[in-house]
C-alpha cells in the first residue's frame, strides 16, 4: 500500500459515506468519484457495477499484455513470450499431470480461470484499487463457469445419454428404476450446487477476510502515526501469498473435478469392453 498517510486518512474519510456496501474495505476510486459527484449518473452507474469494472480491467489487461506477447513471435522466447510460454509450461505439466496426456486440451481454460483469478486477488492492494474477488457475486460467476464448463466436458466425453445415466444415477433392476427420482435430486445438488457454493464460498470467504486484514492496518497506521506499518507490510506479503494460493485451490479443484468426470480408461480389466460410464462417486471435493 504505497500511499502516503496523508492520502489514506483522506481517501477513508471521503469514501466513508459511500462504503455502506462494502464495510472494512479500503476505498477504491470509484468510492471516491461517488462521493465527490454524488449527482453523476455515470459515476453512479460504475459505483453499481464497481466489481464488474475492476474484473473487466483484469481482464483488458490479460488480453493487451498477451496479444503483445504473441505479435513478435521469436524461435529463442525473449521477454514477455518467454514469461508467458514458462506459465504455459508450468500449467500444462500440472493439469496433463492430473488429467493425462488429455488434459492439454483444457489447459486454456483453466490457464485462463488461474490467472484471471490471481490476478484479481491482487489487484486490491493496488492503491485506490479493489479485488472484485471479496464479492460473492464475482466468486459464485466463477464457479458456475466452471461448473457448466466441467458438465460440457462430460456430455462431450460420455455422450448425452450416458450422463443423463449418471444423473439417474446408472439405474440397475427394478429397484435401480425406482431410485431414479431420488438419485436425480442427489446428482444434481452435488453436481449444480455443492460444488458452485464449495469453490465460491471458499474465495469469496479468503479474499474478503484479506480486504478487511488490509483495511484494520490502514486505520491503524493512520492513527497512530505509521507505528504499525512493519505489521501491515508483513500482512500484505501474507496476502500476496494466500491469494495465490487460493487461486491455486481453485484451479487444482477444477482440475480434479474435470478428472472425475472423464473416462478411466484405466479401470477397464484385460479384455473388457470399453464403456463410458460417469463414476457413481463423483462426489465433491472440499
Amino acid at each position: 500500500m504505497n500511499v502516503t498517510e496523508q492520502h489514506i486518512a483522506a481517501a477513508m474519510q471521503a469514501a466513508a459515506p459511500a462504503q455502506e456496501h462494502a464495510t472494512e474495505e479500503l476505498p477504491n476510486f470509484i468510492t471516491l468519484l461517488e462521493h465527490f459527484f454524488p449527482k453523476s449518473h455515470f459515476v453512479h452507474f460504475l459505483f453499481s457495477w464497481e466489481n464488474l469494472v475492476f474484473s473487466l480491467l483484469i481482464l483488458g489487461f490479460i488480453g493487451v499484455c498477451s496479444i503483445r506477447a504473441a505479435r513478435k513471435k521469436e524461435f529463442i522466447p525473449r521477454g514477455a513470450q518467454n514469461r508467458w510460454e514458462l506459465f504455459m509450461e508450468g500449467l500444462v505439466d500440472f493439469v496433463t499431470g492430473i488429467l493425462g496426456p488429455r488434459g492439454i486440451e483444457h489447459a486454456p481454460f483453466l490457464g485462463t480461470m488461474f490467472l484471471y483469478i490471481l490476478l484479481q486477488n491482487w489487484l486490491g492492494l493496488l492503491p485506490l484499487m479493489k479485488s472484485p474477488t471479496s464479492a460473492w457475486s464475482t466468486t459464485i460467476a466463477l464457479a458456475l463457469i466452471t461448473t457448466v464448463y466441467v458438465q460440457w466436458v462430460g456430455i462431450k466425453e460420455h455422450g448425452l445419454l450416458n450422463y443423463l445415466k449418471h444423473l439417474a444415477g446408472n439405474p440397475v433392476g427394478i429397484m435401480g428404476l425406482a431410485l431414479i427420482p431420488l438419485m436425480i435430486v442427489i446428482n444434481l445438488s452435488i453436481e449444480f450446487l455443492a460444488v458452485p457454493l464449495s469453490l465460491s464460498l471458499r474465495l469469496f470467504a479468503n479474499i474478503s477476510s484479506e480486504d478487511k486484514l488490509l483495511y484494520k492496518f490502514a486505520e491503524l497506521n493512520v492513527m497512530y502515526h505509521w507505528l504499525p506499518f512493519f505489521f501491515q507490510l508483513f500482512a500484505n506479503i501474507l496476502v500476496i501469498l494466500f491469494s495465490f494460493i487460493q487461486a491455486f485451490v481453485f484451479l487444482l479443484l477444477s482440475t480434479v473435478y474435470i478428472s472425475l468426470i472423464m473416462p478411466h480408461d484405466h479401470e477397464e480389466g484385460p479384455g473388457a469392453a470399453h464403456e463410458k460410464t460417469i463414476r457413481p462417486d463423483h462426489l465433491t471435493t472440499n
